[in-house]
């Protein structure tokens, strides 16, 4: 894979997919800086050389799909064709509405739809996915081709031959995976926080003491071991506890659980299907097997250790003989017939008509539905996660519980296996289904389903990983190479370059021993990396992501209302993409300054300057008008080397319930 390869040799072979116009002009920027020699520091070779690597590996970030996903996904942001052409497609529109308003409207619906769903997954178009088989098929041709002759020249050819398209099909998964990032990203990472593992400090013994109705102090013991276990279980399940109680109904984020769960939810399509044709005997030999099959595991009672010894070989198999290749290219001749469910809901409709019973439904089952659809998209990313050994390491310690569970189901008694069986049920009906129903945002801790696939990612959290380990890689880059150069440059990196004696604790020879050492003066000072117009307090300036801090600077110094930031990784705790809201110039907005919003939240400094405090004490601050802010978002993930965990986009009402629940949690 290219993956294995250094960062740095992939972005100097000149294998970048996406060479833009702007890379190049900044390129030339940077260079004719150092030549000019604008920053007035000391010209020498080897700094020449540390900063073209260090423009190289930011070059190579800033052209990678899954930190910028605007260059790849929203290419149609401020409109298709021409100026003229898109006033007479609004003309248009405006006229068919007057005459034919309400198929205006489901038109401009199904429209609208359409679209989001035709730009979801442009990483897995025709025309990409013709590219990746074909590139597959003069692979395997030339693998082929290799014994043809025996000719040492043919063979070298051969050989050259087939790690050329290695490398080919190589490249093209990588942009595909990073094609997914973004989309991914982009579509469904609207908010991120830090994961806290340090649990808060267990209450008094009187916070669990309650007068009862005769005035006697009784113990709750059952909240007391509530708080113990969560307090115990905090360091390594934090990340799966939810910020509320409840996450109230939004129609947006119930539309994008949807859309989750009917794309993650295509091989369980094609398995239904598949199921489909054994029960309606199409093929009346392979229903024979089955039937069989099942009749001797009935008899022997082997049918739930069939089912655990099917997931072990499945996984094991997909994990040496991948068949995504062969499952991509049976779908260019294969036509999955996807049927609905209808709901039932007479009695709403007996009580708010025909017409009108939609609207109560949803505000009854909104939240759980949401909530239903989330979890059951979030499970089926993480089994699909599973399956393709996203974390190797967790896959295989879910592996060995199931292999467990086999062993115990195959070998022990069927009297014994029953009442393991029943007991798990048991303690499923009457443990973990009040706790989740009762508090739910604790339900991920005491479901059996997230205990057996522990720490297996969905799609948004591989995102997230995915986009750390990039940053980290091109971080630990910069780093291996001012070492080398420092090395170089001094003879041996141990060697101590000051005074001695009293004199050897002072900044003077700590600097120098510190520039011995091999670190630079840009491991001591954080070198920037990338800068991002944006506005703060109506003020124009740059958000600038630097290896160790984020900061804002005004384009013009001492007009901001109020002070700037300058903040390390560790002190950001939760980050949001926001939009402004649509307004009768929102178009115009979109066109000019923008409409894209980018939320900051730092911990400490109540009350302080910067800005006020919206929660809990913490600050918050407010990006408006940012340009590139889903590459910002994206890059502050990478870069701070934080654990994130992804949360629902927080509407008007969420932000009302988080602070509620903050405030309560602190009293």
């Amino acid at each position: 894979m290219r993956n294995g390869e250094p960062l740095v040799s992939q972005i100097l072979s000149g294998s970048s997919l996406h060479i833009e116009a702007d890379g190049i002009r900044s390129k030339a920027k940077a260079k004719a800086k150092r030549l000019l020699r604008i920053d007035g520091s000391n010209f020498t070779s080897e700094d020449s050389e540390e900063d073209e690597f260090f423009d190289a590996v930011v070059e190579e970030i800033n052209q990678n799909p899954a930190f910028d996903a605007d260059k790849v996904l929203n290419t149609s942001r401020l409109g298709n064709g021409s100026r003229v052409e898109r006033t007479k497609n609004i003309l248009q529109g405006t006229a068919d509405a007057i005459a034919h308003p309400i198929a205006s409207i489901k038109s401009k619906a199904t429209r609208q739809t359409a679209g989001k769903l035709a730009k979801s997954r442009p990483y897995l178009s025709n025309q990409a996915n013709f590219d990746f088989l074909e590139a597959h098929d003069d692979l395997q041709q030339a693998k082929d081709a290799q014994h043809a002759g025996d000719d040492e020249d043919a063979i070298e050819d051969h050989i050259n031959n087939i790690y050329y398209f290695e490398k080919r099909v190589d490249k093209i998964q990588r942009t595909r995976e990073e094609m997914r990032v973004a989309w991914v990203t982009a579509r469904h990472v609207h908010r991120v926080r830090a994961v806290d593992n340090i649990p808060p400090p267990l209450p008094p013994i009187q916070h669990f003491e309650r007068k009862d109705d005769h005035g006697f102090t009784e113990f709750k013991w059952e909240k007391w071991i509530g708080y113990k276990l969560l307090h115990g279980s905090r360091p390594f399940a934090a990340q799966y506890i939810d910020d509320f109680e409840e996450l109230p109904f939004d129609i947006d984020t119930f539309r994008r659980h949807v859309e989750r769960l009917i794309i993650v939810s295509a091989p369980l399509q094609e398995f239904a299907v598949d199921f489909r044709k054994i029960y309606r005997w199409e093929d009346q030999w392979r229903t024979s097997k089955w039937l069989i099959s099942y009749l001797l595991l009935w008899y022997t009672s082997y049918i739930m250790s069939f089912l655990y010894a099917y997931i072990v070989y499945a996984t094991a198999k997909n994990y040496y003989y991948p068949s995504s290749v062969s499952a991509l290219r049976d779908e260019f001749s294969r036509n999955i017939d996807r049927g609905t469910t209808a709901l039932k809901a007479g009695e709403l409709m007996d009580q708010h008509g025909n017409k009108d019973w939609l609207g109560p439904l949803l505000e009854k089952l909104g939240p759980y539905l949401q909530l239903q659809i989330a979890d059951l998209a979030n499970l089926l990313e993480v089994y699909d996660s599973f399956i393709h050994f996203r974390r190797p390491q967790n896959t295989f310690h879910s592996l060995f519980l199931f292999s467990a569970v086999f062993l115990l189901s195959a070998c022990a008694s069927m009297q014994f296996t029953m009442k393991v069986f029943w007991f798990v049920a048991g303690l499923i009906f009457f443990g973990c289904w009040p706790i989740s129903s009762l508090y739910p945002r604790y339900r991920l801790l005491v479901s059996p389903l997230k205990w057996a696939l522990w720490d297996i990612p969905t799609y948004p959290e591989w995102s997230l990983q995915y986009l750390q380990e990039r940053g980290s890689s091109a971080l630990k880059e910069i780093n291996l190479h001012a070492l080398e150069n420092s090395t170089d440059r001094f003879g041996s990196p141990e060697v101590m370059v000051g005074p001695v004696g009293d004199d050897a604790n002072s900044p003077k020879a700590e600097t120098m021993h510190f520039q011995a050492l091999g670190l630079g003066t840009m491991h001591k000072e954080s070198k920037d990396l990338l800068s991002f117009r944006c506005t703060l307090h109506h003020v124009p300036g740059h958000l600038i992501i630097s290896a160790k801090t984020i900061r804002f600077e005004a384009l013009v110094s001492n007009i901001l209302p109020c002070k700037s930031f300058n903040k390390p990784y560790s002190e950001l705790i939760e980050m949001s993409k926001q939009q402004t809201k649509d307004l009768l110039l929102a178009p115009l907005a979109k066109m000019t300054i923008g409409k894209d919003k980018l939320e900051l939240k730092f911990r400490g400094e109540a009350g302080g300057d910067m800005h006020s405090a919206r929660q809990n004490g913490h600050v918050v601050v407010l990006l408006e008008n940012m340009r590139g802010r889903d590459k910002a978002f994206n890059s502050i993930v990478g870069f701070s080397g934080v654990r994130w965990q992804c949360l629902q986009k927080a509407s008007g009402k969420l932000a009302e319930m988080e602070n509620e629940s903050s405030n309560a949690s602190t009293t």
